[in-house]
């Protein structure tokens, strides 16, 4: 009897579960030792297994499910890749470390609401966040020049501006999956949502597109545009779509990236791509435009729209149909984005006629970046925010 005991006393004091209440999103924790490793989900209360985190490891929790418990972690897979899923309170052992208060830099405002605004506003904005990988020191480009490795405290600032921005929608292009956008928002606020374009053997990075939205909207995810990848293999990034019910209005927004390199004029081989790309998309853009649904098209276009003549923005802008009347919202705005160094736009948002009329122009802002975080802006990104807010009745 008194061997039974001790065992149970061992086993309690081993053993005692640290429940929801006890972690807090950001915190490290440590997962159990299991001969079978830990089950993970793709969603809370979900009971597929599509794989399992290594037992015994360390993991960074991403968020927490109010309703179930279940805790989303980003952590090593049985094979040593980081990946996110959603994992029940039994297998964590404890928090080893919460979040480093040095991480966040002194300015950092607070988080903003998970709700919409009140007054019907809605702010939408695109960044391009330049290889954004999910590991600390991780990199999308390797080699002779790789692509730039952050650390904790660079993932803390950038999640930083977006809290100075507060984006109500925020479309994202060169994020390496969900796992790498869930670091840079607060996951309490927003849900996010990646393209699930392959990533073939032969790629060298993995740059996609997305979407940060504010958990208390209407956002239906919808598949990707995958005519943009005009060479069918993968090598050209999809669009991601999402369709926003707000105040009765549906607007469809589709995130894009499109091939680099011929920012203006039409000559040369990458152009042939690009020109490719943009007749695909206009080719939704029309389809859309006969709709029911007015739409915003948003993100790294890699292209001059607003250069007079612009070939590739007259055939977008063309008007036919009706509400393939465009406006690019970025036309006769200033540029403000890390000392000016390129002088011509490249990411935009376009809206549709319908669209259009929601629009309050004056609220337009390229959002740069501290002069304080000069010294670290190449750890931010390379593009700036470009930033508009929209009133629905």
């Amino acid at each position: 009897m008194l061997r039974l005991l001790a065992i149970f006393v061992f086993l309690v004091s081993f053993s005692a579960p640290v429940f929801p209440q006890d972690i807090t999103v950001g915190d490290t924790v440590r997962l159990i030792e299991r001969d079978i490793h830990i089950p993970a989900h793709p969603a809370p209360g979900n009971s597929q297994v599509p794989f399992r985190f290594a037992g015994g490891t360390s993991a960074e929790v991403l968020a927490i499910d109010s309703d179930t418990g279940w805790i989303e972690i980003l952590g090593e897979r049985v094979g040593g890749v980081q990946t996110s899923g959603w994992i029940t309170q039994r297998y964590i052992d404890t928090v080893v470390t919460s979040p480093a208060p040095s991480n966040t830099p002194v300015w950092c405002p607070p988080k903003g609401s998970p709700e919409p605004h009140p007054s019907g506003r809605l702010r939408i904005a695109t960044w391009n966040i330049e290889n954004l990988h999910a590991e600390d020191g991780g990199t999308t480009y390797t080699g002779n020049d790789p692509s730039v490795a952050r650390v904790a405290a660079d993932y803390a600032r950038i999640r930083c501006y977006v809290r100075l921005f507060d984006p109500d929608i925020l479309a994202v292009q060169e994020v390496d999956g969900e796992a790498a956008l869930k670091r840079i928002v607060d996951n309490d606020v927003y849900d996010v949502v990646v393209s699930q374009r392959p990533k073939p053997d032969f790629m060298s990075g993995r740059q996609n597109t997305g979407f940060a939205y504010k958990k208390g909207l209407d956002v239906q995810p919808k598949p990707d545009f995958q005519d943009l990848d005009i060479a069918s293999d993968g090598r050209l990034r999809y669009g991601t779509r999402i369709d926003l019910t707000h105040q009765g209005i549906t607007l469809q927004l589709m995130s894009v990236h499109l091939k680099s390199g011929c920012f203006s004029g039409g000559s040369g081989s990458v152009c042939q791509r690009l020109f490719g790309q943009a007749k695909e998309l206009e080719d939704w853009i029309d389809a859309a435009a006969e709709g029911p649904h007015p739409f915003i098209v948003l993100g790294d276009f890699n292209r001059r729209f607003n250069i007079a003549g612009d070939v590739i923005w007259q055939d977008l802008d063309d008007g036919e149909p009706t509400n393939a009347d465009l406006l690019a919202v970025t036309e006769n705005m200033p540029i403000s984005c890390r000392d000016n160094k390129y002088p011509d736009f490249i990411d935009h948002i376009v809206l549709d006629k319908r669209a259009t009329r929601f629009v309050d122009r004056s609220s337009f802002r390229h959002v740069t970046y501290r002069q304080a975080d000069k010294p670290a802006w190449d750890k931010i990104s390379d593009h700036c925010p470009v930033m508009i807010e929209m009133w629905l009745p």
